[in-house]
């Protein structure tokens, strides 16, 4: 099965590829499996790789308990002491979600071969969602105490060959613990843009693809194919960096950016209106929709007056503007630009070749003012993605960002669960249109369509599949 997947995993390390379907995450997942998943029909957080996962009264503690006979690659088995040293493997190599799970980790232990306990700083209602991503990737003792990482895991697939911006080529597993997959071969190739991607499904080129670009998107529903489409917020955002000697370390520079940018305009013209263009952090395609809270308007006078009181102040009005060459990333560009430039910047536009090029210029090195990006705040879970790319503590937050106001309303989102969630959720709304931590454009609608004749592929939590009960032929 070939998946014309949306990013190229560049490392089959869990600490250093981002765990989300968008970023590599599922090659990831084929390779290791998951402890937890989330299962998309029951809107649960479902036990995988662990066969049972509680939690205590107050949700400080949590308990994971192991399946037997579940073993890695290798031979040797997935015990409590080998999930305890990967996830503090995981932890000290500082892996992408490190930067949520280690300020409220008390620590991790073993109480015996099955069951490991998780003792928290403070609540943490949806802490199984960490176990589904890459924390929850467990790798052998061998990988990590080689000299070099070995990607050795204990999921259906092990690697075959890997060659960069070309393939990855997994091999099915003949002692996996789901069962023999169906699969003799799981084969990642990796498209510059989503054009690139639909044309090669529609060619048979490719059993699978994901695809975010709204026409795209569109256009695959139109056609017929089956598939799974979920609600990525701030799925589309100008990502500000806020950090010290930057344009948006000034609120009144952010403000102006804000003000300056009509996601409604942006949306006829990059995507023939198809597109739900909204400045909201939950727009109202997401049940965290606050419809009270008032959305900043569109006022290019009151952005440029913004703008010239930076420049009085010594700001030189230049901003630079990462974006993806792709049609629709220069389409993007070139309408931000004229936006911005309306209102007094003047904008220096990079378009970079590939999506897996501006996360390493935006989340790995942070060279950058502002960049075309998505932060991907799911559904299921908005309290990680929030944390992770705006608390003051978070050592992933690659905007620059910091407000205790704003770090207070995430932590008390995290020891809160179901619908009581929806009034901390409308504050964070709030503040976020008067502060902008990050310019929403629009939520995006991610859609894996895949061939009439694919079965068995398992949506997950951030965008991922699994393919161990995947198969292809005709339904008899």
């Amino acid at each position: 099965m070939t998946l014309a997947d949306f990013a190229e995993a560049r490392s089959l390390n869990p600490a250093q590829t981002i765990a989300t379907g968008y970023s590599g995450g599922t090659a990831l997942a084929a390779v290791y499996d998951v402890l937890v998943r989330y299962d998309p029909q029951t809107q649960e957080f479902e036990p995988h790789l662990a066969e049972d996962v509680t939690s205590n009264e107050d949700l400080t503690q949590w308990t994971v308990t192991l399946r037997d006979g579940v073993t890695f690659s290798d031979g040797t088995p997935l015990n409590a002491q080998a999930v305890v040293d990967s996830v503090n493997w995981y932890l000290s190599s500082r892996g992408f979600d490190a930067a949520v799970i280690a300020p409220n980790l008390a620590g991790v232990r073993a109480e015996d071969d099955t069951t490991v306990v998780f003792d928290l700083k403070t609540p943490w209602a949806t802490f199984p969602a960490m176990l589904g991503q890459a924390m929850g990737m467990i790798v052998a003792p061998a990988a990590i105490q080689a000299p070099e990482f070995q990607p050795i895991g204990a999921g259906p697939f092990t690697l075959d060959h890997y060659s960069p911006q070309e393939e990855l080529v997994l091999n099915a597993r003949d002692d996996y613990w789901g069962g023999d997959p169906s699969l003799d071969q799981l084969r990642f190739v990796w498209l510059n843009n989503d054009d690139a991607r639909f044309e090669t499904l529609e060619s048979d080129g490719a059993d699978v693809t994901v695809l975010r670009d709204p026409e795209r998107v569109q256009a695959a529903r139109d056609a017929g194919y089956r598939g799974y489409l979920t609600v990525q917020n701030l799925g589309n955002v100008v990502m500000l960096n806020s950090a010290e000697g930057r344009p948006a370390a000034d609120p009144r520079v952010r403000q102006a950016i804000a003000l300056a940018v009509d996601p409604a305009v942006l949306n006829q013209r990059v995507y023939g209106g198809v597109d739900v263009g909204s400045k909201a952090v939950f727009s109202e395609l997401s049940q965290w929709h606050a419809p009270d809270v008032e959305v900043v308007p569109t006022d290019v006078e009151r952005a440029r007056a913004l703008v010239e009181e930076a420049k009085a102040d010594g700001f030189d009005g230049t901003i630079g503007y990462i974006g993806n060459s792709s049609a629709s990333g220069r389409d993007q560009a070139l309408a931000l630009q004229a936006m911005l430039e309306n209102a007094g910047f003047t904008v220096e536009t990079e378009l970079l070749q590939s999506t897996a090029d501006i996360i390493q210029r935006v989340f790995v090195s942070r060279d950058y003012d502002l960049s075309q990006s998505g932060l991907s705040v799911s559904e299921e879970d908005p309290f990680q993605r929030l944390f992770t790319s705006f608390h003051s503590q978070s050592a992933s937050n690659a905007s620059g960002y910091a407000n205790p106001e704003l770090d207070a309303l995430i932590t008390e989102l995290q020891g809160t669960e179901g619908k009581d969630r929806q009034e901390i959720l409308a504050a964070i709304e709030e503040l976020s249109q008067e502060d902008f931590p990050t310019l929403p454009l629009s939520p995006v609608t991610p859609f894996v369509p895949w061939q009439e004749d694919v079965h068995g592929v398992q949506p997950i939590n951030e965008g991922m599949l699994l393919f161990g009960d995947a198969w292809i032929g005709e339904c008899s």
